[in-house]
């Protein structure tokens, strides 16, 4: 009879509810800040006779979701930068600071004195005959 053995693959994220921790926590956390928003809203505030506060939870919590979403496609660091430069807030070009260059070659290295340059195989005389 064959067994049946249940593999862990190691380099995928914990996911609870197809979400990681940190996806969970953001919307759990939107659903709580969206919910104080909406019933703070005036309940007078409405559109074809939905109030307000139902459009703005839906609007945070949906984006909370979005926003989840987009950290498994890339990391939240390269979304933020994308943001900050589209908007040009963070200059584009970079320009570094001069710095001398080092002095080439080091001027510590101490070379042994060369005896002498002889080859290795001397040449013989052609014009010679044998």
């Amino acid at each position: 009879m064959s067994q049946v053995h249940k593999v862990i693959v190691l380099n995928k994220p914990l996911k609870i509810f197809e979400q990681t921790p940190i996806q969970l926590f953001l919307l759990v956390g939107s659903i709580i800040g969206a919910l104080l928003i909406a019933t703070s809203l005036p309940k007078d505030w409405k559109f074809n006779n939905v109030p307000a506060g139902v459009f703005v939870f839906v609007g945070i919590v949906g984006a909370a979701i979005v926003l989840g979403k987009m950290s498994e496609v890339k990391p939240w660091m390269w979304w933020k930068n994308m943001v900050l430069y589209r908007l040009n807030i963070i200059p584009k070009t970079f320009v570094p600071k001069p710095e001398p260059a080092p002095l080439y070659p080091d001027p510590n290295i101490i070379e042994s004195k060369k005896k002498s340059e002889q080859y290795y195989v001397e040449a013989q005389d052609q014009a010679a005959p044998r």
